[in-house]
């Protein structure tokens, strides 16, 4: 468990960091046309030694090779950003099961202290039970004394 919560934490930690490390333009600057001033001549069809071709600028070349070279990158950046997801989704269940092991402990903390003053209770109840009184023991010593002096007083004139 505490393995896995490691690895979760350094997944956390390295991942934002390998994902902005390669800084790729937003996807409206990929979405815009490549060279919008070619809008009217971006491609011709050509035909040279009865092959036929197809010609299209310089600069709107580049510009797709540029942004098919983004694509690995864009598609790492997904998969990085689906496993951050992921991560995130587990790292929330286990939050969920962190609370539901807090109120769980929280109900038996509850509990025994709940026992330990029920238990105090009892206990300062049986320490001032009737029976456990300096009064009523002075009582029946007082009251030994005087059948003891009466069997004695008795067995003495009995002889």
């Amino acid at each position: 468990m505490r393995i896995q919560c490691l690895g979760l934490v350094v997944l956390f930690l390295v991942l934002p960091a390998r994902a902005g490390a390669q800084e790729l333009p937003p996807p409206e600057a990929v979405e815009a046309p490549c060279v919008p001033e070619l809008e009217a001549n971006r491609r011709a069809t050509i035909e040279h030694g009865g092959a036929v071709g197809l010609w299209f600028h310089a600069d709107l070349a580049r510009c797709m090779l540029g942004r098919l070279e983004l694509l690995p990158a864009y598609a790492r950046h997904v998969r990085l950003l689906e496993e951050r997801i992921a991560l995130a989704g587990e790292r929330d269940l286990l939050r969920e099961h962190e609370v539901e092991l807090a109120t769980s402990e929280a109900d038996s903390a509850r509990a025994a202290l709940e026992a330990a003053v029920r238990r105090a209770r009892e206990a300062e109840a049986d320490r001032d039970a009737w029976w456990r009184h300096p009064a009523l023991w002075a009582g029946v010593g007082v009251v030994l004394v005087i059948v003891l002096e009466v069997v004695a007083a008795w067995a003495l004139g009995a002889v």
